[in-house]
């Protein structure tokens, strides 16, 4: 085997952290190193994973200070170390900050402009338009639009999606009935909510779209990487059967079905190299059966909490990272077209929740032939401490959906 001398660097400590720190690990047997502001479960008692908390990690002033003190130390040890963010506030800040954490870690991350109008929801959809990548029929709602909100225009039938442009800053946003994103039946609905969230301080564009209409199983969620060259080396499409529905995490997928759409491949590669991306990419969309498209939601300028689907079905996130910035390797475009199933909740819960007779079916073919799997369940990192963790965690799963789901829930997701 290559000897390797570099060291995974993870900012966060969820799920997407340890999916990433698993993928080092299967491809390189390295051990990986996450940076984070506080410890979480699924990194906890890990053997593949060591976790070093700074409290003040994802404040803007002192996040550069603790990672370049990191780099200085580590590199003395390690020939290369490769910085991964797992987490939108930690991509914002390595794009932020990339010229000077690049004296010490291979950073792979757009330029903060470009990254600036794609997690900008109001711009991203901008961006689809002059792309010609389909989207949602989108109003934007401002500030000032809030100021007189009862003459705020509606232009689509109802149902109607509502969401914030930026879901960073959208993260301090408390108040009764927050959510990450809204289906609203009626004017009084949509009123309401606008003048709920500006007036417990937030200050940019809300997005208000069209519903497209389907349960989980008509998103489509889709991560790419793209190369130091702008040039797309691997992308995997995943059918989500089943979304989380608890109110602060609706949008997350708990369970995925890899698969592969060869004209959504295609337009999603020009798009990427038209635009001079670069790092990882995570796109969800929705299957539109009035028109037969995949209808753009948005971008994430990492891999998604869910991404480990892409590893599970044979395409290893990290093998892509390593082989472009670590060995400098050129490779020919992989698009992915293996069929797994990626879970995070008990199959169970999957079981009894999911909405498509014909996806379950499906699913049930693949854990029979044993083309199935999870993040956190990997053999090679139980013990007794973790299985207590997994074993809590399944049970909130299961209070989760027992209390939240419902038929409209899930006929309502991707927004």
């Amino acid at each position: 085997m290559e000897q390797h001398t570099f060291l995974p660097v993870l900012l966060g400590s969820d799920i997407n952290a340890y999916g990433m720190a698993r993928s080092f690990h299967e491809e390189y047997g390295v051990k990986s190193l996450a940076l984070a502001s506080f410890p979480l479960a699924p990194t906890r008692y890990s053997k593949i994973v060591t976790v070093q908390v700074h409290e003040s990690l994802a404040d803007q002033e002192a996040f550069l200070a603790i990672v370049l003190e990191q780099g200085k130390e580590l590199s003395t040890k390690h020939d290369k170390l490769v910085l991964v963010p797992c987490g939108d506030s930690y991509a914002e800040l390595v794009s932020r900050f990339q010229k000077e954490l690049s004296e010490f870690f291979i950073v792979a991350t757009p330029p903060h402009d470009l990254l600036e109008s794609l997690v900008n929801k109001a711009r991203f959809y901008e961006l689809c338009a002059a792309h010609g990548i389909a989207h949602p029929a989108t109003r934007i709602i401002t500030a000032q639009d809030a100021r007189d909100v009862d003459a705020l225009e509606i232009p689509f039938s109802f149902p109607v999606a509502l969401k914030p442009s930026d879901s960073v800053s959208y993260l301090d946003v408390k108040f009764e009935g927050r959510k990450k994103a809204y289906i609203l039946d009626s004017a009084d609905e949509v009123r309401h909510i606008v003048r709920e969230i500006y007036a417990h301080g937030y200050s940019d564009t809300l997005v208000l779209q069209e519903y497209i209409p389907g349960d989980d199983s008509h998103m489509r969620v889709l991560n790419a990487y793209v190369d130091a060259t702008s040039t797309v080396r691997m992308m995997c499409l995943g059918n989500p059967l089943l979304e989380d529905h608890a109110p602060d995490m609706v949008g997350n997928y708990t369970v995925i079905r890899s698969s592969s759409n060869h004209e959504v491949y295609a337009q999603i590669q020009k798009f990427l190299q038209g635009i001079g991306y670069v790092g990882f990419a995570n796109f969800d969309m929705k299957f539109d059966a009035r028109d037969g498209s995949c209808k753009l939601f948005e971008l994430n300028p990492r891999q998604g909490r869910s991404s480990f689907f892409v590893t599970l079905a044979g395409y290893n996130l990290a093998r892509y990272l390593v082989e472009d910035r670590v060995f400098g390797r050129q490779s020919t475009t992989v698009y992915g077209d293996h069929e797994s199933l990626w879970m995070q909740i008990p199959k169970r819960v999957f079981l009894k929740y999911v909405q498509s007779a014909d996806e379950k079916k499906r699913a049930q073919a693949l854990i029979r032939t044993g083309k199935w799997g999870t993040t956190l369940r990997y053999a090679k990192d139980m013990n007794l401490m973790r299985w207590l963790i997994l074993l809590r965690m399944d049970m909130r799963y299961f209070q989760s959906y027992r209390r939240y789901f419902t038929a409209r829930s899930a006929n309502t997701e991707g927004v």
